[in-house]
């Protein structure tokens, strides 16, 4: 399974700080390996929600005040990581 990055997400990875970027490339490393290794959506170590709105058919990773927007496609085979930011802008697109 591929994990693609928007370019907004890419660019918010490239500002953080090196232990926030860490802790969100790790959360989104166990992602990956759960839905390869053990095929289990939500997995119960991550804090999983589905979005509603205009966000509908995406789910976003918490990883303390950043939130992660990603979206499975199992045709593709990858997770494309929509966008990352902090609580209070994630949902203002």
């Amino acid at each position: 399974m591929k994990i693609k990055l928007s370019k907004s997400a890419s660019k918010f990875l490239k500002k953080l700080d090196d232990s926030s970027r860490e802790n969100v490339i790790g959360k989104i490393g166990i992602l990956k390996t759960c839905l390869e290794t053990q095929k289990v959506y939500p997995p119960e170590e991550l804090d999983i929600k589905k979005l509603k709105g205009e966000l509908k058919g995406f789910s976003r990773i918490r990883v303390g005040k950043i939130r992660v927007i990603f979206q499975i496609r199992s045709v593709t085979n990858e997770i494309f990581i929509y966008d990352i930011n902090y609580r209070g802008n994630i949902y203002d697109s």
